[in-house]
């Protein structure tokens, strides 16, 4: 009798364990996410074919889209609950009031792993950021590519340059190895495409890693992010395996990176993915900085607060361990 009430307890136990998940799994939270396809969203491709969404009571809809204005439009619209993008962009959405918040940064450049790199075209004769004194600069205006390119050159004591806005990055490797343009801000992989090609480096963010001026964001809408907080911690704790697993071994994962991210057959078995960041958060100081170039450029009027805007308590949902966690400028 005893052996059976010991028993009957442990069932009990076990259900009521089990059933919030049990709960949680036949009622899954769903979650749309706004999707460019570029390399800053690899975890979001392996976390859903890992099933690690699904695991974490998830069900999450990766909408595509071509530009930042189509994402962004989704998420004013309210049908997008969240979106990869820069700081610049949060400042923008944040200006008038609180419409999105910084819960995890979700790239940043590495000494040996640059984001954005200024190259010149092949027969330029450009060599150093000197040479770029009286040159237009192509590059994206009002982003963390105009930012970056500023700060940079600004870094280098370059001062003498101009910008000319070619949105479309396709476009301006385009018009970059055809000379038509003499020097252009792009991202990796195209960057590394582009020397590949000819295209001479002038310098990348990789020696000013430790800035933080080069890093993209996971935000989701304020109002999302106060009425299913737990699906944003389920969320980050989704992405965090995807990480590691990619951060691990990230050869396993060509693939997938291939069929979701645009990249040049040149490099496309040659391209070393980099690792992704873990546990960390936009610092004050790097909103601030941004926040100060968008201020002094005239893109905002008055800057959205650090505290509004940056959320960090989904943190402690990830612990890494401190020798897997590459730290900017690590």
């Amino acid at each position: 009798m005893r052996k059976l009430a010991i028993l009957g307890l442990l069932a009990l136990l076990n259900t009521v364990v089990l059933a919030p998940r049990l709960a949680q799994a036949q009622n899954p939270t769903e979650i749309r996410l706004a999707v460019i396809p570029v390399l800053d969203t690899l975890p979001l491709f392996i976390a859903q074919e890992a099933g690690y969404f699904e695991e974490e009571g998830l069900t999450v809809e990766l909408i595509p889209v071509a530009s930042p204005p189509e994402r962004d439009a989704l998420i004013q619209a309210a049908e997008a609950d969240g979106m990869v993008t820069d700081i610049q962009g949060v400042g923008f959405f944040n200006e008038a009031r609180t419409r999105v918040q910084v819960v995890y940064t979700t790239r940043v450049a590495l000494e040996d792993g640059p984001v954005f790199r200024i190259l010149a075209a092949p027969e330029s004769g450009l060599r150093t950021p000197a040479d770029l004194e009286g040159v237009s600069i192509g590059v994206s205006e009002n982003t963390i590519i105009e930012y970056l390119t500023d700060r940079l050159l600004e870094a280098e004591g370059v001062a003498g340059y101009t910008t000319e806005a070619v949105p479309a990055i396709p476009v301006r490797f385009q018009l970059l190895m055809a000379g038509e343009l003499q020097a252009a801000t792009l991202p990796d992989p195209l960057a590394q495409a582009a020397i590949e090609a000819g295209a001479v480096l002038i310098v990348d963010d990789t020696q000013f890693a430790e800035s933080e001026w080069s890093q993209s964001v996971l935000v989701f809408r304020a109002e999302f992010v106060q009425e299913q907080s737990e699906a944003v911690a389920a969320f980050i704790r989704a992405w965090d395996r995807a990480v590691q697993d990619l951060n691990a071994d990230p050869e396993a994962y060509r693939a997938i990176f291939l069929e979701n991210v645009p990249v040049p057959e040149t490099v496309q078995e040659t391209y070393s993915i980099p690792p992704f960041p873990r546990g960390l958060i936009t610092s004050e100081a790097a909103w601030e900085d941004a926040m100060a170039w968008m201020l002094d450029n005239a893109i905002l009027d008055e800057a959205p607060t650090y505290a509004d805007s940056v959320n960090p308590a989904f943190l402690p949902e990830i612990a890494p361990e401190p020798d897997t966690t590459p730290e900017p400028g690590s």
